[in-house]
């Protein structure tokens, strides 16, 4: 019995997630210099999510809050992964980074789902 094809699936998320979605940046920031006197700077990097509202169901008695904003994230283009200190602009609004969970099934990542929040 042959295997699954991971990388088609993940092919299939990056069609889908480009045709019906949008363009957006993840945002790295990195410090250097000294720690008394650190220097910051950002780096965008370009990609294509999908932008969903969380259910009420979800929000209820958990750690979502009001507001907050669940992305589907293409690995299409992408040359980072996602980190918690990242942020996302959608739209041209900052978005934290609350959660990140990566659809890896058979160690492939088909795409990224993040928790997001203004």
């Amino acid at each position: 019995m042959a295997g699954f094809d991971y990388d088609r699936a993940r092919a299939t998320a990056e069609r889908l997630i480009a045709k019906f979605g949008q363009k957006a940046s993840l945002r790295r920031i990195a410090s250097s210099g000294p720690d008394y006197d650190p220097v910051q700077t950002s780096e965008d990097f370009a990609c294509s999510l999908v932008d969903l509202d969380q259910s009420q169901a979800h929000i209820a008695e958990t750690l979502i809050q009001r507001g907050d904003r669940m992305v589907y994230l293409s690995t299409e283009g992408l040359s980072i992964t996602p980190t918690l200190a990242d942020k996302m602009l959608i739209g041209g609004a900052e978005h934290a980074i609350v959660d990140i969970q990566p659809l890896s099934p058979g160690g492939t990542v088909v795409f990224w789902q993040l928790q997001v929040r203004r």
